[in-house]
């Protein structure tokens, strides 16, 4: 039996226990089930992460996101050799990201359903001004009906904005994290273009890299797609993950609103699923949908704040499409009258014509 805190049984039994790795535990003084993670000291943990950690969690829990995974407990484990971390979640009956997709492809669905809970779970902790900073998909659990909990919400917080670097944080370092330790909403959803990226391609998005300069420099060099094939693959979707992984401000998502309204018209595209689905999967919705009185959306111009309704947006592009085909039938019938109008100007030239030709020949006769 591993006791951690002399408290917490580690009952996947393992051999050794991974740094940064979930395991079920049993909390011997509360007598239930939880998760937990251990983290080894490093120079990159700062001397006040603990403390720091303990009031991210209570504000990590006063959210009340159903996306998140709460921290119970967190604490201090001391070894022969090493100073180590716990930190103690929430029960869940899950597996993670990475196992699920190791295994077999996941259809379009369930990488929406996915998706859309993940960027929620990011929202609502911008909402308080703040990022995840250490996203991977070992810690994104999701249990048989898609639905899904995040870990590590508040240690990159408590560690100074700074991702701590323990193992397997490596591949999931953005671009800003890498050259000047800065974390933002760009860093999250970076980190989900490239876990969306290996669960559809079964592999990392840049070459192999075993340092944070080698990775610099394969994330300079950029994503190969004219090496990939994608013909087999969602279009739409593929744009989707281009645009989270994209470096350049003008074409990358903005704010979470976009990425969550990109969702939404791709799942109303393939009308896999139902509004219904997707709300069952939120106690509340996200955004407010804000329409123009043309009834189009636009993310950029349209969307503001608080809470997003599938049933506005059904609307919305039924209106949009109700407006296309109605041009178009105004567009045709406005070509028809010109056609139309055309031929009856041609006839009256022609008897014009004939009349003047009419009156000249018997002149000269």
């Amino acid at each position: 039996m591993i006791f951690i805190g002399n408290r917490y049984e580690i009952t996947d039994r393992p051999v050794y226990i991974e740094e940064n790795k979930l395991y079920n535990a049993y909390d011997a003084e509360r007598k239930v089930n939880v998760k937990i993670k251990i983290i080894e000291n490093n120079r990159y943990v700062s001397i006040d992460f603990i403390p720091n950690l303990i009031d991210e969690s209570m504000i990590i829990n006063d959210l009340k996101c159903p996306y998140i995974l709460n921290i119970v407990d967190v604490g201090v484990h001391r070894t022969v050799d090493n100073l180590l971390y716990y930190i103690v979640y929430e029960n869940f009956d899950g597996v993670s990201l990475s196992t699920l997709t190791r295994g077999a492809y996941l259809h379009l669905d369930a990488l929406i359903r996915i998706s859309t809970q993940v960027v929620k779970a990011l929202q609502a902790y911008k909402s308080i001004g703040k990022h995840h900073g250490s996203l991977k998909p070992d810690d994104i659990l999701v249990d048989e009906k898609y639905a899904i909990k995040i870990a590590d919400f508040g240690i990159t917080e408590a560690n100074r904005g700074t991702n701590i670097r323990c193992s397997g944080n490596l591949k999931y370092l953005s671009p800003s994290q890498l050259s000047i330790d800065f974390t933002d909403i760009k860093t999250d959803l970076y980190c989900l273009g490239v876990i969306l990226y290996e669960a559809v391609f079964k592999k990392f998005p840049f070459s192999e890299a075993h340092t944070e300069k080698q990775l610099m420099r394969a994330i300079d060099k950029g994503v190969m797609w004219s090496k990939i094939n994608t013909n087999d693959y969602n279009q739409d979707f593929i744009a989707i993950i281009k645009k989270l992984l994209e470096r350049n401000d003008n074409l990358c998502y903005k704010n979470y609103n976009e990425v969550l309204m990109s969702l939404s018209q791709f799942m109303y595209k393939t009308s896999k699923i139902s509004s219904s689905d997707i709300n069952d999967l939120a106690t509340k919705p996200q955004l407010e949908s804000v329409l123009d009185k043309t009834g189009r959306v636009s993310p950029e111009d349209f969307y503001k704040t608080n809470q997003i309704f599938l049933n506005d947006i059904d609307q919305a592009l039924l209106k949009q499409e109700e407006d296309k085909k109605r041009n178009e039938k105004i567009e045709e019938y406005e070509e028809e009258k010109t056609k139309k109008g055309n031929k009856v100007a041609i006839v009256i030239v022609f008897i014009i014509v004939i009349m003047i030709l009419g009156i000249v020949v018997p002149t000269f006769m």
